[in-house]
């Protein structure tokens, strides 16, 4: 059971071999006033507390007998009511700083080390908690840009985002039905490009690669290859190598070469050669890599980017 403010002080001062006369000549009190707050008869008035805290040479928290995974936690939950940028640093750094201090004392083996990770696990799971808790907060706030953005102009990439900020926010059934809505009502490359992305984020790369193949109207929309159809061919491309079956995958290549669309290419090529890799054919991954090593060179024109994704081609 956690100690009174009074238990605390008497504690406090029974350490410090104080009396209760010192302590009440410094806070211009009467011994008795002192023992009736150590016997539980009486609490301090909250004028004094910062002068008795400051007398001990502790904090406030310290004297409320309020430990630090405590005041994590308020901070936490301060954010959690507030809302603001500012608390949720200060949760953060406080949160950090204190599994610092944890991980050095495990390390040059201070205290209990059991309770030290229990405190530890404790304190990840607020910092977890708080940055879902954040995360959402930011999925919120730019899904109201995308809605408001995607509604007054149309544009693709804020349709795109709209769709899976709504998936990462958990309204699976509601986005997937209006994509699937919205493109048997009205079918268009550009429907059937947000119910692809639906359907890719969720993992149900069957369905795309079933679509494609039993649909007639995916046929009319996708035929001919083109590069304003190239998004739909790379959507089902990759929906082929995550079901990591090679001959399905390699089926898109032609079509993705004749969309011209080099960024296409070189995406669709490198998730190819990725998935060589997985099932062991290195021959037909290095067979690839003079290819992408020249897309490359085209489609990044960033140095820095360039060397890295260079250096991403050469370890494969």
């Amino acid at each position: 059971m956690r100690e009174t403010i009074g238990e605390k002080i008497g504690t406090l001062r029974k350490s410090k071999n104080i009396t209760q006369a010192q302590l009440a000549e410094y806070l211009f009190l009467v011994p008795q006033t002192i023992s009736k707050w150590e016997s539980g008869n009486g609490t301090p008035d909250i004028s004094l507390l910062p002068k008795i805290a400051d007398f001990f040479g502790i904090g406030l928290d310290d004297l409320f007998g309020r430990s630090s995974l405590e005041y994590a936690k308020d901070l936490v939950l301060k954010y959690s009511v507030l809302r603001d940028d500012h608390y949720f640093r200060e949760a953060l750094d406080c949160l950090q700083s204190q599994l610092n201090t944890v991980d050095s004392s495990l390390r040059l083996k201070i205290g209990d080390p059991k309770a030290l990770e229990q405190e530890r696990i404790e304190l990840e799971a607020y910092k977890m908690h708080l940055l879902l808790q954040q995360s959402r907060e930011s999925a919120q706030r730019a899904l109201a840009i995308a809605e408001e953005v995607s509604q007054k102009t149309g544009d693709m990439r804020f349709r795109l985002q709209r769709v899976q900020l709504h998936i990462q926010l958990g309204h699976v059934p509601f986005i997937l039905s209006e994509c699937r809505a919205q493109y048997w009502a009205d079918p268009t490359g550009d429907t059937l490009q947000l119910y692809f992305e639906a359907l890719s984020i969720l993992g149900h790369n069957e369905t795309i690669l079933k679509l494609f193949a039993d649909d007639p109207s995916i046929q009319t929309i996708m035929n001919p290859p083109h590069e304003k159809n190239a998004p739909l061919w790379l959507q089902c491309a990759l929906a082929a190598a995550a079901t990591e079956d090679i001959q399905r995958t390699e089926f898109f290549e032609a079509p993705i070469c004749q969309c011209h669309c080099k960024k296409t290419e070189y995406f669709f090529l490198w998730h190819l050669a990725n998935l060589y890799v997985q099932k062991g054919q290195r021959e037909k991954c290095d067979a690839l890599k003079p290819r992408l090593i020249a897309l490359l060179l085209e489609v990044d024109k960033n140095p820095y980017s360039a060397a890295q994704h260079r250096q991403s081609i050469d370890q494969l």
